[in-house]
């Protein structure tokens, strides 16, 4: 059985999944569910961006088309901690030469769903679907940096080395747990009959 397996990707546009270490756990489950189908004893053909970039023979060899949709939902709880320090420059304009920047801590969340997709080679009909719920965590963080106003989690990602080392940890074995569940669900039973239903699907879309 040959399955076609396209790169994993996030299913909506929040701005968390634009910056490490998201779009890294994207890459890493692409190698990782090839490794995972071919221990499961299947030939993996692959991974494509998208379906369109299978020539005409890749489809016609192939068992079926894998998507891998990934929704976490990422949430922050965010506390600002005020600093206030003298200004020089507002010494010199204002009443109140202070100004004030704020650090961040709170808490970070994530879990959700691993949506599998199975689409017949030649037309892209969908055969088959399963959700796989991966359960929520909740963990703490401490931000090193200071921001002007209340920043957004991507914010954080992106400036502060240490929200971005918390999450990466914890996103680190978050992805472990998630590939074991993966794993439990793939059956190669329910793969035979899915391939039987792709092939089914295409002869009647001819």
């Amino acid at each position: 059985m040959t399955i076609v397996l396209v790169k994993p990707m996030f299913v909506s546009e929040n701005p968390e999944y634009l910056v490490d270490p998201f779009p890294e756990m994207a890459e890493s489950m692409s190698n990782d569910f090839e490794e995972l189908l071919s221990a499961k004893g299947f030939t993996i053909r692959g991974p494509f961006k998208t379906r369109d970039e299978m020539v005409y023979t890749e489809k016609v060899n192939s068992s079926f088309i894998l998507e891998i949709q990934i929704d976490l939902n990422p949430e922050s709880s965010v506390e600002l901690i005020e600093h206030t320090k003298t200004s020089v420059a507002l010494m010199l304009l204002a009443s109140e030469p202070f100004v004030s920047t704020y650090s961040t801590k709170g808490s970070i969340a994530f879990g959700g769903n691993l949506i599998l997709t199975a689409l017949s080679p030649q037309y892209g009909e969908k055969i088959w679907k399963k959700s796989i719920a991966l359960d929520r965590v909740v963990f703490p963080y401490v931000g090193t940096v200071e921001y002007q106003t209340s920043p957004i989690l991507a914010g954080q990602l992106v400036c502060d080395n240490g929200v971005y080392n918390t999450v990466a940890r914890e996103i680190e074995k978050f992805y472990a747990y998630a590939l074991d569940v993966v794993w439990k669900q793939i059956d190669p039973e329910e793969m035979k009959i899915i391939e039987k239903q792709a092939k089914e699907a295409d002869r009647k879309s001819n």
